[in-house]
């Protein structure tokens, strides 16, 4: 095995860096062509980027509701969990210490963790 020059590390580096799964060239190989274990992680791969969608999608739909002013009681039904539940799932939290909360256009910030009213 050669050893790599310092120009083609950072190559390797520079690429990695400016990685981007929305824009990267897919190939689509037949799958019996690769070993088991590149199939398993490419369909994992795959897994999470389907994942991340679908979050974006839940949280874009419930901000929907929310600024319709649908309770999170109600929204906790149609998700099939307690409106408590929704509200922790789906709420942004900004840091460690608070959670933002949208209403009426705004957004306030509870100490503590706790949501303003």
């Amino acid at each position: 095995m050669t050893e790599l020059t310092p120009e083609e590390l950072a190559e390797i580096e520079r690429r990695f860096e400016n990685f981007d799964i929305g824009t990267a060239d897919v190939y689509d190989v037949d799958v019996d062509e690769l070993p088991p274990q590149v199939v398993l992680t490419r369909a994992m791969a795959e897994r999470e980027l389907l994942l991340r969608q679908a979050d974006e999608v839940m949280h874009d739909a419930i901000g929907t509701a929310r600024a319709a002013n649908l309770s999170w009681h109600k929204i906790g039904i149609v998700l099939g969990t307690t409106g408590e539940a929704a509200r922790q799932r789906y709420t942004k939290r900004t840091s460690s210490s608070g959670i933002t909360r949208v209403k009426n256009g705004e957004s306030t910030r509870g100490a503590k963790g706790r949501l303003s009213a």
